[in-house]
């Protein structure tokens, strides 16, 4: 399984999300749940699939302290999942992939503050393929994952819902 379903990184004050890979989630990177947001990263570590490929590729890129750079890399990433989404994904690539569009919108606009750089269409666009990717996804998981999935749900109370 690419979803690290029992290593979790904190997303806000009450909720966690699992990992992907070596490279997927926030504060995550190389494999571990970093210290600090700040901790040097050495990526040593292989990705273990294109998509973590990706995050790689955007974690590196967040080692800048410039907002817009990170703004940047959070719309690289999304047109990267975007291609990916266009290819034969299993259903824990292709939910992470949704999820990770989404969250990659959240933080252009609001972590990193620069929404100019999306256009309507483009907002349009990934929203689709990132609901497109989840549906998928939820009706393509093998067994394993959706006990974990459905493990990962009850623990959060809910929570996790509402960052979609």
């Amino acid at each position: 399984m690419a979803i690290n379903w029992s290593i979790l990184v904190p997303v806000s004050d009450d909720t966690t999300i699992p990992t992907y890979g070596n490279y997927g989630g926030p504060g995550y990177s190389n494999g571990e749940v970093l210290a600090t947001p700040d901790q040097p990263v050495d990526y040593s570590a292989p990705p273990v699939d294109a998509l973590d490929a990706l995050f790689r590729f955007h974690d590196m890129a967040y080692d800048s302290p410039s907002t817009e750079v990170r703004a940047e890399a959070d719309l690289a990433l999304i047109h990267g999942i975007e291609g990916l989404s266009r290819t034969a994904l299993s259903g824990e690539e292709s939910l992470y992939a949704g999820a990770a569009i989404l969250f990659g919108l959240g933080l252009i606009t609001e972590v990193n503050d620069h929404p100019e750089l999306l256009n309507p269409l483009e907002v349009f666009v990934a929203t689709s393929t990132a609901l497109h990717d989840i549906h998928y996804g939820l009706a393509h998981l093998e067994p394993d994952d959706q006990a974990a999935l459905q493990t990962w749900l009850v623990s959060t109370g809910g929570a996790a819902l509402e960052l979609l």
